[in-house]
């Protein structure tokens, strides 16, 4: 399957899709499309954020940076390492679906499993981005919601409450939902047993993220 039949078919025919993954993974042309949709949504966002950031800065009464005296190209920083630090974060989490797989299956190597969770993450890095996006742009702000907190405004944005629902993002739950068909063929097991590798997976990365924006916060508050 080509590039385009494979970003289509995760959405209309997933199973299809993930079987032929299956047989042939594939997934250096969807981690490259995947990192263009990042790099993309974070130079979108960065003069929204960089606003915010002023506002907040003002709001504390903290020494305020001057903006415009940063040259243009430090812009690219945050780009680079975002897209340093999201692969890194893509193998790490494949490397984990790949053990958890172990558990179930001695079917599955790490290229198949980093395929497909790869194209099970289009949902969120193209689809999820796509409407972060609109938001972003409609409202001229940064902080985008697609998880519970979009309906608990009062919640502050710096706080266990606000970090602890992150991992129930609609969109990352469309990635692991997706992650368990793909599992199946990979690792030649039942779909239920799939699905419990999926949500293994999900509970144990929500659980570092969490964790490690709980540290942030108290390390913040000292």
């Amino acid at each position: 399957m080509t590039l385009g039949e494979r970003m289509t078919g995760v959405f209309l025919e997933p199973e299809k899709t993930f079987r032929s993954l299956a047989e042939q993974p594939v997934w250096t042309d969807v981690l490259i499309v995947t990192l263009i949709a990042f790099a993309v949504y974070t130079a979108v966002i960065m003069p929204f954020a960089s606003r915010e950031a002023f506002s907040h800065f003002q709001v504390e009464g903290s020494e305020t940076p001057d903006w415009s005296r940063m040259p243009k190209w430090l812009l690219i920083i945050p780009v680079v390492f975002g897209l340093i630090s999201t692969a890194a974060l893509i193998f790490l989490s494949s490397g984990l679906i790949h053990l958890l797989g172990r558990l179930f299956s001695p079917h599955g190597d790490f290229k198949a499993v980093l395929a497909v969770y790869l194209h099970a993450g289009l949902a969120d890095a193209l689809a999820g981005n796509a409407v972060r996006l609109t938001v972003a742009l409609t409202k001229k702000t940064a902080l985008v919601l697609t998880n519970p907190a979009l309906f608990f405004p009062d919640i502050p944005p710096r706080s266990f409450l606000f970090a602890a629902m992150a991992p129930f993002d609609f969109f990352r739950l469309a990635v692991f939902i997706l992650l368990g068909v793909g599992l199946a063929p990979v690792l030649k097991i039942e779909k239920t047993k799939a699905f419990i590798v999926a949500f293994l997976a999900w509970f144990v990365l929500s659980a570092l993220a969490v964790g490690l924006a709980s540290l942030g916060l108290a390390l913040s508050r000292r």
